[in-house]
């Protein structure tokens, strides 16, 4: 599934030197949850993947928060640390994830006093927009599905790593055994010594048992075809070329079951990478603006697609 983007490559993606991003808290049904926003003009809700936080989105040399608003000019960007993540509480209680997670989302916007906004959700962040999309629809101007695609019924899933890694959480297990396990096979198999390393690294300072409760909630986000459909807004539906054949599977199959959403392939990009890819922010920036136009410009409520018979969605390469 690759849900998680390790910390440690995940360096500035919407940020050049930017001041820091002003820094907030709210509470969502009984949990403090953690937001940074920088920029003024239409809401971008940024959504982490598993394990991430805030800080996926740039950083400066202390660790904190950067979101860049260069280039991002009429865009308000929203950061949004999930729970069991980065800066917000991780509660105990499994039934204070799943569903949590989406609402999470409109609860902000409400903090916030916003009545819509374009979602992009990376990796496991696309399971939350999705989820959104079809539980709030008129909360959303835009999606885009990054390195993932949403939990639709019918469409494959596997959550084996979250299971893994819960697993180890339980049971007090050696971590690095994690990092073996989903270290992509195109890329160098670490020894047991530089796992160890890795995982220390990678997990120091965080709630992992925030992360497995947060991880092993994901089915409970799955949405079906119909409820997705009474989502109108512009759907883009990215990932790398050099993604792994789950995720380019589970992209294919969501699109075909929808009949709509663009798709972007940024060649070079990997699950890791792609974030990282010169045509990452330009792609992203150029939908949501596209799509806030579009927006501005019919105040009415498209119809619904969820009755009509699919048509084959849009394809391109990022340039």
């Amino acid at each position: 599934m690759n849900p998680s983007v390790p910390s440690a490559l995940l360096v500035s993606v919407l940020l050049v030197l930017a001041p820091r991003a002003e820094e907030g808290v709210f509470q969502a049904n009984g949990v403090e949850l953690h937001y940074v926003t920088a920029g003024s003009g239409e809401p971008l809700v940024l959504l982490h993947g598993w394990m991430a936080d805030t800080t996926m989105w740039g950083r400066d040399a202390a660790g904190n928060t950067k979101l860049d608003t260069e280039g991002a000019q009429g865009f308000q960007l929203i950061a949004l640390d999930c729970r069991g993540h980065g800066k917000s509480a991780a509660p105990r209680e499994p039934e204070k994830y799943g569903v949590e997670l989406a609402e999470d989302v409109v609860r902000l916007l409400d903090h916030l006093g916003l009545a819509r906004a374009h979602l992009l959700g990376y990796s496991s962040g696309a399971f939350i927009a999705g989820k959104v999309a079809a539980a709030h629809p008129e909360r959303v101007l835009s999606v885009i599905f990054a390195g993932q695609a949403p939990l639709v019924a019918g469409a494959p899933s596997s959550f084996s790593e979250v299971e893994l890694f819960a697993r180890l959480i339980a049971e007090g297990g050696d971590l690095a055994e994690y990092v073996l396990a989903v270290t992509p096979a195109d890329y160098p198999r670490p020894t047991l010594e530089q796992a160890q390393a890795y995982a220390d690294f990678l997990f120091a300072g965080k709630d992992v048992e925030g992360i497995a409760l947060a991880g092993q909630s994901f089915p409970a986000l799955q949405v079906t075809r119909e409820e997705l459909l009474r989502c109108p807004a512009p759907l883009l539906f990215l990932h790398g070329g050099k993604e792994s054949a789950h995720v380019k599977s589970r992209v294919a199959s969501v699109r075909t079951l929808l009949g709509r959403g663009e798709l972007a392939v940024l060649a070079d990009g990997d699950h890791m990478t792609t974030l990282l890819q010169p045509e990452f922010t330009p792609t992203v920036l150029g939908f949501f603006r596209a799509a806030g136009k579009r927006a501005g410009s019919d105040s009415t409520t498209p119809d619904g697609p969820e009755d009509k018979a699919p048509k084959a969605p849009a394809e391109r390469e990022a340039e």
